[in-house]
């Protein structure tokens, strides 16, 4: 597809799920950071790459090529920018893409976002279908089912198979793992403890940087979910 096996520069970081884990929400404190730079998606920008989980002809792919790719970011290292990212959160599941990241960015460091796998269930499959009422479609179609939006909605929460695929390819002082419950109870620790990790200043205290629990935003309602459905999701995992 294109890919060679290794890339001269490109991210220092990447953050590659899981979606509706809270991405989005560590993605605006790190932007906020003046050593970090990450896309920002507008403006015509790329707020996702998805550069190692479509092939090259993608049309959907913003980047056609490894140079194009580590130019992108490389133009950012200037000024008092220390460490340059990105996020794409379906990286974490797909075998074929935690793969080629491994091949073609040794250095990289890898940030996984986690979260009760029910409630993340719930908030994905929400996003899927905005219609609470269809959730329970997705409990018979698990197995044997084509529908691969559907299967990936509980599936993106086996986080112990994706976790042994990542330390099996990374260093596991290069992965560090931010689990949203323990973020939204005291951001300024994690926050700090996730700035450490990436070598830049730590500023979490800087009201500015974690802002007022910015993640729960994203965070479920118990109530919305059905005790039937809530039950199914939780025997699968």
């Amino acid at each position: 597809e294109g890919f060679v096996a290794k890339i001269p520069t490109g991210p220092d970081f990447i953050i590659v799920g899981a979606m509706k884990a809270g991405t989005e929400s560590m993605v605006s404190c790190l932007r906020k950071h003046p050593e970090i730079w990450m896309p920002e998606g507008e403006d015509g920008g790329v707020a996702e790459t998805h550069y190692f989980d479509r092939s090259l002809t993608s049309k959907k792919r913003p980047f056609q090529s490894d140079e194009k790719y580590c130019s992108y970011f490389d133009a950012q290292r200037t000024g008092k920018t220390v460490v340059v990212g990105e996020k794409t959160p379906v990286y974490m599941h797909l075998p074929s893409a935690m793969g080629r990241i491994a091949q073609a960015l040794p250095s990289v460091k890898i940030i996984v976002a986690l979260r009760n796998p029910t409630e993340r269930a719930w908030s994905h499959w929400k996003y899927w279908k905005r219609d609470p009422e269809k959730f329970l479609d997705i409990l018979g179609e698990l197995k044997g089912s084509s529908k691969r939006s559907r299967q990936d909605v509980l599936r993106r929460g086996f986080y112990d198979e994706h976790l042994q695929r990542i330390y099996s390819l990374f260093d596991k002082a290069r992965v560090h793992v931010m689990i949203a419950e323990r973020v939204w109870a005291d951001p300024v620790k994690h926050y700090n403890e996730l700035f450490g990790f990436l070598g830049v200043a730590k500023l979490a205290t800087d009201p500015h940087i974690v802002g007022k629990r910015p993640q729960v935003r994203n965070k479920s309602s118990h109530s919305r979910l059905a005790n039937e459905a809530r039950a199914a999701i939780q025997r699968v995992y």
